[in-house]
């Protein structure tokens, strides 16, 4: 019987040693990172029977288990997963928000500065210091546009620096999880099937971290090793094997990177599986911030460049000579993927531009150009013109393929192609005048010059004869006629005095331009106006009008949009986003706290319950070990009665 109570006694204290051990273990990491509170579970042992009954044997020490919630795990997971992805997108979207709407670095002082220096020069256009002042607005137009390309260019290295490092970090995770899991299976079979707490915690920790910089799924397989997956379900560990990641060149675009998973049979690309935590941000901004920033800004360019060039071309100099380009041309070249020929690209109108890049193939007798990134493709021929802009196809040969990015450089490569203030063409190349000897009143204004094609001018009539509109009131018309030699160039414009007036009206010049203008007025019969070369017209500020009207003219978006309405959507869009990403964030991070709350109250260490278990063991304890004396002296007892 003494022996009994002796076993008894010593299963006590094996127990509430174990007890005190594990409350111990709790309080020294009260403050470890990811540390789970841990318990020993008792169970009674099996009793004895007696003549009179079963007699308790004891108490054993069944497992250590740790206070751990799978659901409020993967909850925090997910929750940490995306407050990481909207701080890390908020941050990038806002260094580009705060650039854009500054008064020093943004577009929109600037554009509203050279229209100013423009109609100044309008105002007097005689005066070398307004044009010199208009030559320094377009050079500072040509430093905005620089600055912000610079800043999204290094932006761009910022976000590929930021996926380099990310992957590196994941990588790292990956491989510790995968050495845990070898340690968990290791321990699990020595241990008889008695799970290792720490070792998983160590592992869901590591877990927790990768959770930060992608989004991540788990399962536990019947050995104790744990599958990762993140992303879209990628596999990152299998069991005790963890695969890799890997940033490699886009191929289409030098400045950015792809995310491949690394496999034996070849790298997978995965970049659009990439969601939640730093790596999603980074590559949300990249797609839905920074890539469309940076097409925007060259459309804006390359819209600005064109139109004010093709204006500028149609008018004349201080010195009687027809305008140069006022920026540089806008060019497009295109990136060749495969094959030997060559694709040329250029510019026909604006209105049609889109900030949208294209890939154009040939297969056989077939051009096969697609609008990306998920457009339907679309089949075209030499010469056609998609979203104002020409395809010469030429030189494109069977098995070619390229990426065409009409936006995407033009920022960086604008710049102001004149420095002489005398070479601004300011005055309109034809002039009007109507006849002394009419006896209506019919007038012509407006005039106005488009795609002049010599650089040299003559008269618009080719030679020493100008235009001249000759009304015939048979048939309600202006004849015209024009050009040198005994058979001039003849035509007719409708005009009806009583329904037509203010009509517009246009005469092709072959070899030299479209002039246009307004008629107005009850013209007589045999009534004659004249349109003639501008010659010694360096007051005429006409063609420095038409440049001034740009600022307002609908030149993008389908004419739709002016400059600064693209640039004020540009600056618009971008602030939405951060406002979005900056108030979305903070109710992630309002829930993140609420799950590691509650998450903490199940697994954290209380300090205070844990002293107070520290003592109720202790006492335990110290009762157990009287039942060891009390077995002692009964069993003395005993040995002295047999004496």
């Amino acid at each position: 019987m003494a022996g009994n109570l002796l076993l008894t006694g010593l299963s006590g204290l094996s127990a509430f040693r174990n007890a005190l051990d594990t409350t111990g273990h709790n309080i020294s990491n009260a403050t470890t990172e990811g540390y789970s509170r841990q318990s020993v579970e008792l169970d009674a042992r099996p009793p004895q029977f007696t003549g009179f009954g079963y007699v308790g044997s004891g108490v054993e020490t069944t497992t250590v288990t740790r206070a751990y919630n799978e659901f409020l795990a993967s909850q925090f997971r997910s929750s940490a997963s995306a407050t990481a992805e909207l701080d890390n997108y908020l941050d990038l979207t806002s260094q580009i928000d705060n650039v854009l709407t500054n008064e020093h670095i943004g577009l929109t002082g600037a554009l509203q500065n050279f229209f100013n220096a423009v109609q100044t020069v309008a105002d007097d256009p005689t005066s070398i210091p307004a044009r010199q002042a208009l030559l320094t607005e377009g050079s500072s137009i040509e430093s905005r546009f620089g600055t912000l390309d610079d800043l999204f260019d290094d932006l761009t290295s910022q976000v590929n620096g930021s996926l380099n490092e990310t992957v590196a970090d994941i990588n790292n995770l990956a491989s510790s999880i995968a050495t845990l899991n070898n340690k968990i299976v290791l321990a699990t079979g020595s241990g008889g099937g008695q799970i290792p707490n720490d070792l998983l915690d160590q592992r869901d920790h590591l877990v927790d971290q990768l959770s930060e910089k992608v989004n991540v799924s788990t399962n536990v397989q019947s050995n104790g090793a744990m599958n990762v997956f993140i992303g879209s379900g990628q596999s990152l560990v299998l069991n005790e094997q963890a695969n890799s990641l890997a940033v490699q060149p886009t191929g289409l675009d030098l400045g950015a990177v792809d995310i491949v998973l690394k496999q034996s049979g070849g790298d997978i690309v995965v970049t659009s599986f990439m969601t939640g935590g730093e790596i999603g941000g980074t590559l949300r901004f990249r797609s839905e911030v920074l890539d469309p920033a940076i097409n925007n800004l060259g459309q804006i360019a390359i819209s600005l460049s064109y139109t004010i060039n093709q204006q500028h071309n149609n008018g004349l100099d201080l010195n009687g000579a027809q305008g140069l380009d006022f920026f540089t041309d806008p060019t497009i070249t295109p990136i060749k993927l495969a094959g030997t020929g060559s694709l040329a690209v250029s510019v026909a109108n604006t209105t049609g531009l889109t900030t949208s890049d294209y890939t154009l193939s040939r297969t056989g007798t077939i051009y096969t150009l697609t609008k990306l990134p998920d457009g339907t493709p679309s089949t075209i021929t030499n010469n056609a013109v998609v979203d104002g802009l020409t395809y010469d196809l030429s030189g494109v040969a069977d098995g070619d393929s390229y990426r065409i990015r009409p936006t995407r450089e033009a920022a960086g490569n604008i710049n102001l192609s004149t420095n002489d203030p005398r070479e601004i063409a300011v005055a309109a190349p034809v002039i009007s005048t109507v006849t002394p000897l009419n006896s209506g009143t019919g007038d012509v204004s407006n005039v106005a010059v488009s795609g002049l094609l010599t650089n040299k001018l003559a008269n618009a009539g080719g030679g020493s004869n100008p235009i001249t509109l000759t009304f015939n009131s048979g048939v309600n018309a202006y004849d015209y006629s024009y050009g040198p030699g005994p058979v001039p160039t003849t035509g007719s414009i409708p005009y009806n005095p009583s329904t037509d007036n203010g009509t517009s009206g246009s005469i092709a010049v072959a070899g030299f331009a479209t002039v246009s203008f307004t008629l107005t007025g009850n013209p007589a019969n045999g009534d004659t106006l004249v349109l003639s070369d501008n010659t010694g017209g360096v007051g005429d500020n006409r063609n420095a009008n038409l440049m001034a009207d740009l600022q307002t003219a609908l030149t993008l978006t389908g004419g739709t949009a002016s400059f600064q309405d693209t640039y004020g959507s540009l600056v618009t869009d971008v602030g939405r986003k951060a406002q979005s990403a900056e108030s979305n964030g903070l109710a992630q991070r309002g829930l993140l706290n609420q799950t590691i709350a509650s998450k903490a109250s199940v697994s954290g260490v209380n300090l205070d319950e844990e002293a107070a278990n520290l003592i109720r063991f202790q006492q335990a304890y110290q009762a157990a070990s009287q039942v060891v004396l009390t077995s002692r002296t009964i069993f003395d007892t005993l040995l002295g009665a047999f004496r």
